[in-house]
């Protein structure tokens, strides 16, 4: 798969050029973030590998960078950009994987 819209229904898993993975649950509108184990201590960012509400894809396609709005549950912060590098693939996958 080449690219995914906000519209789009399922359950999927962005991998990006440093390998960290992003599940997102397109359904639910959740987001995964889980960083390259090679990375990990470097990459990390807040809320790694717990479940953040997906407010919108912004632009997911292969060869470009993962752009989301996701909404961290911050006081006072209502939206977060999260930007990625490049994107290698996107994957369907059972919606009963999503789940770390």
């Amino acid at each position: 798969m080449d690219a995914l819209t906000d519209d789009t229904i399922g359950c999927f898993v962005v991998t990006t050029e440093s390998a960290s993975r992003y599940w997102l649950d397109l359904d639910q509108r959740l987001l995964r973030r889980v960083t390259s184990p090679i990375l990990q201590s470097r990459l990390r960012l807040r809320r790694d590998g717990e479940d953040i509400d997906l407010v919108e894809v912004v632009d997911c396609r292969v060869g470009h960078p993962l752009i989301l709005l996701i909404n961290l549950n911050l006081p006072g912060v209502w939206l977060t950009k999260r930007e990625s590098i490049n994107i290698v693939r996107i994957d369907p996958v059972p919606k009963t994987l999503v789940r770390l």
